[in-house]
């Protein structure tokens, strides 16, 4: 089958406020959002939809700004790092607006600039924006007979924006392919921080079943080959498996402070009594 390749223009700081409102952490968001896996749960949209296109070309258009708003700004590392990681994936090209004025403003002349240059290539294309400045740009578009598509990342997305676009794709529901999963391991000791199990946590993907285990060495880490009672022979205790799309790991799980301590408290607890076995949360409240 022949696919039409598409390009998507991204408004970086309203997708990033977007991503913020899931209440996500920002630096979680610095250190795990990718481009890459969003164009690629977004192709399996198309496909699934029978929409003979694809996303290749990705813009992502920012300021020199840093990312969020007041106490969820991002720190210069976090931003930095982010935009670095960013810059290296495949198809991703990172614009980065330096206008005089306001920068934000900036950055929707550049992002319909783009829409336009594009207009003149392609039939087909892509915007990641809830921002209603851009109705012009899409109206013109449109009375040129374009195709714009528009992502929605949440119910409020607004209706002067759909109602100027060729469709609205919903992925609200999406979020999971944003991030990367590293699926670290720590060894359990005086310095297995709140911070070290919160990692683990957050790279631990929601989309499958995880299970938290301990080994007789002491490392602990997220199985998702092997959960239940599989291939336990090295393992001391382990936890009830956690079932995919519950939110018990991920970058939300992860952003849970209360949920992050508690658990990081009973493993510990359970290591220092000696577990053994299979667990129900909490160890604490089982016989050892």
């Amino acid at each position: 089958m022949k696919y039409s390749i598409v390009p998507i223009v991204i408004d970086g700081p309203n997708f990033i406020n977007r991503i913020l409102e899931l209440e996500i952490d920002k630096d979680i968001i610095a250190k795990q959002i990718t481009l890459d896996g969003f164009r690629k749960r977004l192709n399996n949209i198309f496909e699934e939809m029978d929409i003979n296109i694809r996303v290749d070309l990705m813009k992502f258009v920012c300021s020199k700004k840093l990312f969020g708003q007041s106490k969820n700004k991002f720190t210069q590392q976090e931003r930095d790092s982010m935009i670095q990681r960013l810059m290296n994936e495949r198809g991703v090209h990172i614009e980065e607006v330096s206008l005089l004025g306001s920068s934000e403003k900036g950055v929707d002349t550049t992002v319909s600039s783009l829409l336009e240059a594009f207009s003149e290539k392609c039939d087909d294309m892509f915007l990641i924006s809830h921002d209603r400045d851009y109705v012009p740009v899409l109206k013109r578009l449109r009375e040129k007979s374009k195709k714009l598509y528009l992502i929605a990342l949440n119910d409020k997305f607004p209706i002067e924006l759909a109602n100027e676009a060729y469709q609205t794709i919903r992925m609200d529901q999406e979020w999971r392919h944003f991030f990367t999963y590293s699926y670290l391991t720590y060894y359990i000791n005086k310095d297995f921080s709140i911070e070290k199990f919160r990692d683990l946590v957050s790279n631990a993907d929601d989309r499958q079943n995880n299970q938290l285990r301990v080994d007789n060495d002491g490392e602990i880490y997220y199985s998702y080959r092997y959960v239940g009672a599989q291939n336990i022979n090295c393992v001391k205790f382990r936890y009830e498996t956690c079932d995919a799309y519950n939110g018990y790991v991920g970058p939300k799980a992860a952003s849970d402070e209360e949920y992050i301590s508690r658990n990081h408290e009973d493993v510990m607890y359970g290591w220092c009594k000696g577990a053994k076995g299979y667990f129900d949360y909490p160890i604490r409240y089982s016989k050892i």
